[in-house]
């Protein structure tokens, strides 16, 4: 099937633009009938679309997705084939702009953003990890700045590489002890024991955005993947305070606490983690986050 404006994926879907395209595929806005609204449709690969793990894992994606109940988890309404063997995934339609976008544009943000945007994910992550779901990918390219009628509603995107203790088909999932996820937002574990993943991984990559929110750069960032690595199994690195004159002494706290380098020294669910952080930056309600573009 070639993608175009005017496909039909299937009788109620329309495609009406291209999106965005990425390594694993593309991302279209299009018309859903049955809804009777616009959506995103999220396809794979040609590339991929005959590597059954690969269609596996997106087939996996779509379902795990669909059971997350959570204003800040993109919504998935229906996983599927198109006639002629596509696999796709229909999602909402976001306007905003990505979490990489708006630091890369603002380097830093206010600490009442930083609280704000940390809330809104902790309250996804609560809904996944309920579910037995761990991310174990969250960066800032996958956490997306809905505009919400003015203001900001924070989305996890991205469950491709998602775990989850039992697959949607009842069938338990076992650990393969394979290295997922972006280096610089990989939790310990992630690299030197994949098998121990869980909840507070995820915690540790959230942990890991906050910190580049307020001072501009990642606690770890060394050059080189031997650097990182040592750097991270260390578990050393510079007091947010040392990088910004108005991080206060229980922000930095929180941030150890946070990136702790064993996951039981780390704040234990994410509930907890996002009311240390709200008691730490004396916050009272988070404020909107800033943000335009489209993006399923």
């Amino acid at each position: 099937m070639r993608l175009e404006p005017g496909s039909h994926v299937a009788p109620h879907l329309t495609l009406v633009s291209l999106l965005r395209m990425g390594g694993v595929g593309s991302i279209w806005a299009a018309h859903h009938l049955g809804l009777g609204k616009d959506v995103a449709v999220k396809f794979i690969s040609a590339s991929l679309a005959t590597n059954s793990t690969a269609v596996a894992r997106f087939h996996r994606e779509g379902a795990l997705m669909a059971r997350i109940k959570s204003p800040h988890v993109a919504a998935v309404y229906e996983h599927g084939v198109s006639g002629d063997g596509l696999q796709y995934i229909v999602m909402e339609l976001l306007c905003g702009e990505k979490l990489s976008d708006r630091l890369a544009r603002a380097a830093r943000l206010s600490l009442q953003e930083t609280v704000s945007i940390v809330s809104q994910l902790c309250e996804g992550l609560t809904a996944a990890h309920r579910l037995g779901i761990i991310h174990r990918d969250i960066t800032p390219e996958h956490v997306f700045l809905a505009d919400a009628g003015g203001s900001t509603c924070v989305k996890l995107l991205d469950f491709g590489v998602a775990r989850g203790d039992v697959d949607p088909d009842g069938t338990t999932l076992t650990a393969t002890g394979a290295v997922v996820g972006n280096l610089v937002y990989m939790s310990p574990e992630q690299f030197f024991d994949p098998k121990r993943v869980d909840g507070r991984s995820d915690l540790w990559s959230v942990a890991v955005m906050a910190y580049q929110a307020l001072t501009g750069a990642p606690p770890f960032e060394q050059r080189g993947l031997e650097a990182l690595l040592d750097a991270i199994r260390i578990g050393i690195f510079p007091l947010p305070s040392e990088r910004s004159a108005d991080i206060t002494p229980a922000l930095d706290a929180w941030f150890v606490k946070a990136l702790s380098r064993e996951p039981a020294g780390r704040f234990g669910a994410a509930e907890e983690m996002a009311d240390a952080l709200h008691q730490a930056a004396g916050a009272g309600p988070p404020s909107p986050v800033g943000a335009p573009s489209k993006a399923g």
